[in-house]
C-alpha cells in the first residue's frame, strides 16, 4: 500500500538499529561489518561502520538474523591463494566477467581470489576492510536466490585498472522485512605492478537516502 511504501525507509532503520544491541549481548565479532556506502562508495572494512554505510546497514541486518539463527551462508571453500601473475588484458577481463556472470561476487562474495593481491584494500574514504572479510562479509548480507548483478556496459582494462558498470538487485538478509532495493553504480578494481588487484572501490549513482527510500519490504 502507499502507506506502507511510506513507512518502508523509517522500518528499515528501525530495524537495522536493533542489531547492535543484539550483538553487544552475543559476539562482537559475530558478524564482520563490510562495505560502506558512505558518500554513495561502498568498500570493505575491518572497522565499525558509520550509520549510513551500506555494508552497518545491511550487516547490522544480517548480524540480528544470525542472532535469530536465520542469517545467510558463507562463501564456500576457501580456494587456493597461489595468484595468477601475467595474464594478458584480455584473460583478465573474462576472469572478471565470469566472476560477475556465473559467481555474481558483488552479491556472494565468492570471487576469483587468485586475482587479488592478499593485502588487497576494499575502501571508501572513512573505513578500509581486508580480503577475508569483505568475503565473508558479503556472502551474509544477501538473500542469494533472490540478489543478482550483472554488467551494464562492456568491461574496460587497463595495465593500471579494471572498470565496469554494474545493476543490482538485491534483498538484504533481514527476517521478516526482507527489504528489497535496485543499485546501480561503478566497480574500480586498481591493479599493482604484477598484474594482481589492490584496491576495490564502489560508486554508486544513486544518494544513500535514495537507496533507502527505494526499499520494499516482505
Amino acid at each position: 500500500s502507499a502507506m506502507l511504501r511510506w513507512l518502508a525507509p523509517s522500518l528499515l532503520l528501525l530495524f537495522l538499529a536493533a542489531p547492535s544491541a543484539v550483538v553487544a549481548f552475543s559476539s562482537p565479532n559475530a558478524v564482520p561489518s563490510l562495505r560502506s556506502a558512505n558518500a554513495h562508495t561502498l568498500v570493505c572494512s575491518a572497522k565499525d561502520q558509520p550509520a549510513f554505510s551500506r555494508r552497518s546497514l545491511l550487516s547490522g541486518g544480517a548480524a540480528f538474523g544470525l542472532a535469530l539463527g536465520t542469517a545467510g551462508g558463507k562463501v564456500g571453500a576457501e580456494e587456493s591463494k597461489e595468484k595468477l601473475i601475467g595474464l594478458s588484458n584480455a584473460e583478465l577481463a573474462k576472469k572478471v566477467e565470469f566472476d560477475v556472470k556465473e559467481r555474481q561476487f558483488m552479491v556472494t562474495g565468492d570471487l576469483t581470489r587468485a586475482l587479488y593481491d592478499e593485502s588487497c584494500t576494499f575502501t571508501d574514504e572513512i573505513d578500509t576492510y581486508t580480503l577475508d572479510k569483505w568475503m565473508d562479509g558479503t556472502s551474509k548480507l544477501f538473500r542469494n536466490d533472490y540478489s543478482r548483478m550483472e554488467l551494464d556496459g562492456p568491461v574496460s582494462v587497463t595495465d593500471a585498472e579494471i572498470k565496469f558498470r554494474f545493476k543490482e538487485q538485491l534483498m538484504f538478509n533481514i527476517p521478516i522485512l526482507l527489504p528489497k532495493v535496485p543499485l546501480t553504480g561503478e566497480l574500480t578494481l586498481k591493479r599493482g605492478s604484477n598484474g594482481l588487484f589492490t584496491s576495490y572501490k564502489e560508486k554508486w549513482d544513486q544518494p544513500v537516502w535514495q537507496v533507502l527510500t527505494s526499499a520494499k519490504l516482505f
